[in-house]
């Protein structure tokens, strides 16, 4: 189980971030470690997921840190699971839950094992498209944090 934090980078999670962006890389590795004896490994990338522990997590988190989070929103912890369990029944090895972590899965894809001829070609035909997307959404991350900022 990772995160979108794992997908990107995310301002006021630094060391989160990076532990679940090395978890990617250990789990691409192994997954070619083990391929050959048939045993799958798949990536689950939930966004904030509506437990007790987010609530607090809210109110200690940095406001820019707020803003990028709310633009991909808080799923229940049903719909996580749900989302986790058709990600392995369809054998993908990258599981987003929700259009973010989906446009974000295919930014990150290059090398990562695709196990789905669809997804692979979505994955080729879209990679020059998703950057546009990503910039979009960092400009207006940014751009509330600048925002925020100057009137402190």
């Amino acid at each position: 189980m990772s995160s979108q934090a794992g997908q990107v980078g995310i301002y006021g999670y630094t060391a989160y971030s990076a532990s679940k962006l090395g978890l990617r890389g250990l789990v691409k590795a192994l997954q070619q470690e083990v391929i050959a004896d048939n045993i799958h490994i798949w990536l689950i990338f939930p966004p904030d997921t509506d437990i007790p522990g987010l609530e607090e997590e809210n109110k200690r988190r940095p406001q820019l840190t707020s803003i990028i989070s709310e633009s991909s929103g808080a799923m229940k912890a049903e719909d996580v699971a749900k989302k986790a369990l058709n990600g392995i029944k369809n054998r993908s090895f990258m599981v987003p839950c929700n259009f973010e972590g989906f446009l974000l899965s295919i930014a990150i894809a290059s090398l990562s094992p695709q196990r789905s001829f669809v997804m692979a070609f979505v994955e080729v035909v879209s990679i020059g498209l998703v950057p546009f997307a990503a910039l979009f959404f960092q400009w207006n991350w940014y751009g509330s944090g600048m925002l925020n900022r100057s009137r402190n």
